[in-house]
């Protein structure tokens, strides 16, 4: 069998006088990482300028276009994310032998809203607002990665840990960020957002949770 000049692996090797372009080493990056990245990291893993980074993503957009193509670019979590076209997402199942994750309970979708629209909070101040002891439904939420902690509230008593919501719980809902979902004040009418804002404000903490008026409380199963 005849072979080329080359060889049969440097026909297939790209040739160093052409470069990969701006878009190509875009793409590769974003193939090669699992999480959402800004124009800044694609910047430092390119070489590229931010300016250059966000100049190609219209066109990888129109590339990976939902509509002819099986992987999506999506703008998520405040970066950029490959993924598979949500379209796809039986094949993609069958192919992994999974099934879809169990669907939030009202009790886990209730906690997160709270997070979202008045975090970072304490667990106390989470049970607070809803009136009824959420350490269960708030552990279950963390198994799953959509709540984490991020500091701690040190003008209460013990310091305990605050809450907020993760980068995959943005990826999951498909927001770039907390301004992508709706003014809390075009859900709610005035008055009941000012009892909410006040159930999360008091009452005060202290340090072992099990003296907490929600611990008195009657506790929901982790059904998050």
């Amino acid at each position: 069998m005849s072979q080329s000049p080359q060889g049969p692996q440097d026909a297939h090797t790209p040739h160093p006088s052409h470069p990969p372009g701006a878009g190509a080493l875009i793409e590769a990056v974003l193939l090669a990482s699992a999480r959402p990245l800004s124009a800044g990291t694609l910047a430092a893993a390119t070489l590229l300028s931010v300016e250059e980074v966000e100049a190609e993503i219209p066109a990888l957009e129109r590339r990976y276009s939902p509509a002819d193509s099986g992987i999506v670019l999506r703008r998520v979590a405040g970066g950029y994310q490959l993924a598979t076209n949500p379209a796809c997402a039986e094949a993609v199942e069958r192919l992994r032998g999974e099934s879809r994750p169990a669907p939030l309970s009202g009790a886990a979708t209730e906690v997160l809203a709270t997070v979202l629209y008045f975090g970072p909070l304490t667990r106390a101040a989470v049970s607070a607002s809803r009136g009824v002891n959420s350490d269960a439904v708030v552990r279950s939420l963390m198994d799953r990665g959509l709540l984490a902690e991020s500091g701690q509230d040190t003008a209460a008593p013990g310091s305990p840990a605050t809450l907020e919501v993760t980068e995959r719980f943005l990826v999951a809902a498909g927001a770039a960020s907390r301004d992508d979902f709706p003014a809390l004040e075009s859900l709610v009418d005035g008055e009941e957002l000012d009892r909410v804002r006040e159930k999360v404000a008091g009452p005060p903490e202290t340090p072992n949770s099990t003296q907490t008026p929600e611990n008195t409380e009657s506790s929901e199963s982790e059904d998050g």
